[in-house]
């Protein structure tokens, strides 16, 4: 077998993975229902940590495109929303787990980079995609957005954690770093 496209193949496994776990396993965030939690990033963590923040990324750009056009939710600033949301953590955890060879850092990392991206985001995006005065999104900055983007952070990174300290070293011999780019 050719290993040239492994990481390629492998990236769109854990993309496809990480769409229907969005799909299928979506909970609502009991504070605010129009908000789903949903293990989506799992795939797209190991992604970044196994091949590289590339591939994270990568991976993240077709859950949310996908996402967005099979259920018909969000639209372009749901895409864009979700994409940053999922792709700034999957760039951050990709480049530090790379340089740390470590996970823990590179997690805690990706929590925070997820909050410290949203808060602007949603004062940006959410007053156009809802119609509403930027004043509301404000209001709900510290109730909703903040502990939303650490639970959704923290219930994926968790998860990540587990799967890729379970896996062993050589699950895929010459694929552990290589980015698809």
């Amino acid at each position: 077998m050719n290993r040239k496209y492994l990481p390629l193949v492998l990236t769109a496994i854990l993309a496809a993975m990480s769409f229907v776990f969005e799909l299928l396993l979506a909970f609502s965030f009991p504070p605010a229902p129009f908000l789903k939690l949903a293990p989506g990033d799992v795939p797209t963590l190991v992604a970044a940590v196994f091949m590289g923040p590339v591939s994270g990324a990568t991976c993240a750009l077709v859950n949310s495109v996908l996402f967005a056009a099979v259920t018909g939710e969000g639209g372009p600033w749901g895409i864009l929303m979700h994409f940053i949301a999922s792709g700034g953590m999957a760039i951050v955890v990709g480049i530090l787990a790379k340089r740390t060879r470590h996970l823990h850092l590179p997690m805690l990392a990706g929590i925070l980079i997820r909050v410290a991206l949203m808060v602007p985001f949603n004062l940006i995006v959410t007053p156009i995609y809802l119609g509403v005065p930027r004043e509301t999104v404000l209001s709900m900055i510290v109730p909703v957005i903040i502990p939303f983007n650490l639970a959704h952070g923290g219930l994926n990174t968790a998860v990540s954690y587990i799967v890729l300290k379970a896996l062993p070293e050589k699950v895929a011999p010459g694929v552990r770093g290589q980015d698809i780019v």
